[in-house]
């Protein structure tokens, strides 16, 4: 029997939450201890069983510096922007993780998008390995890729905040008698394995070398969707509140689609305004995966999980990203036909990219064709 520790401590959304659950039930079923150190205690108990799992509070770093990227273009400016900027914090932080490690002693450590954990566990005795979309797992090279290329080029700033980054690891290796790295690729590249939740297709960094790609878990863990009266194409959304949702939701009302409208962050004001016979505002977590097979056109945020699932089901997406992630999902979608991409505060760029799915078929078909190229991958 081994102690496994599961490291989950930057970003948010259940997909991490998702990811980690059944490799938890998986490694208890097979006889070994699992500890999980998660950022989002409060939606972890009802899909990791308190039996089966030891749920931890990970250290968090306190955001007390306040310094900025923006925009953010590349995984450096992340770390930035999320702890890596003062060098206090973060050999407070980490000191804290090696604290943690020394408590559970974990003879495997399976990190999700947990930097500081990983510099913790820098120079342990435990294997490693990195489970997630790929966006959180950078590849080992040195520059690490501009994730806005089509931005102006500002190649000097990237390389100081890199190197400005490197420097604060450094120091806290250095602080705590840890073998230093040559470049920061070096943190992600140093592990046993690397578990790329996704398809080469949806990865954000599309030349990465030597990927394996694992597609994603099922999207099972919720109640099977109950689609409204109407008539036309069966519409899908899992959106969070945004500028041009209150116009999105007017049209989807207006044209009489079978919609869904899943998002447990819309303003309850605006669930019971459009709630219809048509729309279905729901709260309460659905099966993707039915979802996905059951509905014809999906609109998202650009979320990866969901994105997956659409695609493997054979169903184009407008995708309305509101964050980095979320735009590197909705490029990859455009990328190989299958959606198209409109802006959050634009509501009559939604509403005519929208009918253009509604009355095209090419994105669909596109669709379809990604489908039927993973049409071999099972996760179950």
């Amino acid at each position: 029997m081994a102690n496994v520790l599961l490291a989950w401590e930057l970003g948010g959304g259940l997909g991490h939450l998702a990811r980690l659950a059944p490799l938890a039930k998986g490694l208890h079923e097979r006889g070994h201890r699992v500890f999980a150190a998660l950022r989002d205690l409060s939606r972890a108990e009802g899909m990791f069983p308190g039996s089966e799992v030891s749920l931890l509070q990970p250290p968090l770093h306190s955001q007390r510096d306040g310094r900025r990227i923006d925009p953010l273009r590349t995984f450096a400016h992340i770390l930035f922007c999320n702890g890596f900027a003062d060098v206090g914090e973060l050999q407070a932080t980490v000191g804290a993780w090696r604290n943690l490690l020394e408590d559970v002693e974990p003879d495997l450590i399976v990190f999700d998008h947990s930097p500081m954990a990983l510099l913790a566990a820098r120079g342990y005795g435990a294997r490693k390995a990195l489970i997630g979309t790929g966006f959180c797992s950078p590849p080992d090279v040195f520059p690490w890729p501009d994730l806005r290329p089509w931005l102006p080029d500002d190649s000097d700033r990237l390389h100081r905040a890199e190197m400005h980054v490197l420097d604060s690891a450094n120091r806290v290796l250095q602080h705590f008698g840890q073998p230093m790295l040559e470049r920061l690729g070096q943190l992600y590249g140093d592990v046993d394995d690397n578990f790329l939740m996704t398809f080469a297709e949806l990865d954000a960094y599309p030349n990465r070398p030597d990927g394996r790609y694992w597609g994603v878990w099922p999207g099972a863990m919720g109640k099977t969707p109950a689609w409204p009266q109407g008539c036309g194409e069966r519409i899908f959304c899992y959106l969070k509140q945004f500028q041009a949702l209150p116009q999105l939701l007017t049209l989807l009302k207006e044209i009489g689609c079978p919609t869904i409208v899943y998002g447990d962050s819309i303003n309850p004001k605006l669930r019971r305004q459009f709630q219809s016979a048509t729309l279905q505002m729901e709260t309460e977590r659905l099966d993707l995966d039915r979802a996905a097979t059951e509905c014809n056109l999906a609109i998202l945020n650009g979320t990866h999980g969901t994105t997956a699932s659409m695609l493997s089901a054979g169903t184009p997406i407008l995708q309305i990203p509101l964050f980095l992630e979320q735009g590197l999902n909705s490029r990859a979608t455009e990328r190989i036909g299958a959606g198209l991409t409109a802006e959050p505060n634009r509501p009559e760029q939604i509403a005519a990219r929208l009918m253009r799915l509604v009355n095209s078929p090419q994105c669909g078909e596109a669709a379809k064709q990604f489908a039927a190229a993973h049409a071999h991958f099972s996760a179950r």
